[in-house]
């Protein structure tokens, strides 16, 4: 009696590991197959990131509600139907369901890992919870993610270049900035700012492998009093940092734009 119940503690933890394995990797791949809306680069990648986030969340959600309800049906129905393994999954999906019976659209979100669950539970319980067959249980999915992540990749489309006026356009997306004052391209503004004669340009310089420095180059001058202020950013697809700054600028005109109607953009020819 003892043993048997060490191994329905050990079925009941072993289960849900193996369960939040599989969904997570059924629902990742659900997810980027026929899915317009994620970019088609580095789909194997992504297809690993979601089957991760899927099999720790869902896992938690497994072990909290999906276990006890599990040793709930198995000591009812154990005592009322010992031949009761087609209504023990039948069950499963239906306890699995009511999870999300508030949300009818996500129903499925709760029926298809209660049924897995019911499946390896019912499997294990078949197998007598033999070394052997845990060992392949935990192997199997294992093997079926590097399956998937190799078409996931071997699907994937190259990534276009990363272009110095999308590292512009990142730079400049701030609202409220020194930066978002500053032409969006490869622009040179000239203008007056409450009497200051002030141009304003950018650039972008490549630095490495998708990766920009983009500077940002004041120059003003109100009668004898003239100055230049310049800053710079380090971007990437995915981040902007700060990588240096230097000169002087009236406070004034970094900060506000000017009152004089729209300024001519003149373009550079800068490399």
């Amino acid at each position: 009696m003892q043993v048997q119940g060490i191994k329905l503690i050990a079925r009941k933890v072993i289960t849900p590991v193996i369960t939040a394995m599989i969904f997570g990797l059924f629902f990742s791949s659900y997810n980027l197959i026929g899915n317009d809306s994620i970019p088609p680069y580095s789909r194997g990648e992504e297809f690993i990131a979601w089957a991760l986030i899927l099999f720790f969340y869902s896992g938690f959600i497994i072990l909290i509600y999906g276990t006890p309800v599990s040793l709930l049906l198995e000591f009812i129905l154990r005592k009322k139907m010992p031949k009761y393994n087609w209504l023990y999954i039948l069950f499963h999906a239906l306890f699995g369901g009511l999870f999300f019976y508030q949300k009818l659209d996500l129903i499925f979100l709760g029926i298809v890992p209660a049924l897995i669950y019911s499946i390896v539970d019912r499997w294990l319980y078949t197998k007598n919870l033999d070394g052997r067959h845990i060992t392949f249980g935990f192997l199997s999915p294992i093997a079926l993610a590097v399956v998937l992540w190799l078409f996931f990749s071997l699907i994937s489309e190259s990534r276009p270049p990363f272009t110095s006026e999308e590292a512009i356009a990142l730079a400049t997306s701030g609202e409220d900035t020194i930066s978002s004052n500053f032409p969006k391209g490869k622009d040179k503004w000239s203008g007056n700012i409450e009497g200051f004669n002030v141009s304003r340009k950018t650039s972008a310089r490549k630095i490495g492998d998708d990766q920009y420095l983009v500077t940002f180059t004041e120059t003003w001058e109100k009668g004898y009093v003239n100055g230049t202020y310049s800053v710079s950013y380090i971007v990437n697809r995915n981040s902007v940092s700060l990588h240096s700054e230097g000169g002087k600028s009236p406070l004034t005109i970094k900060n506000k734009a000017s009152k004089n109607g729209a300024p001519t953009l003149t373009r550079l020819n800068i490399s």
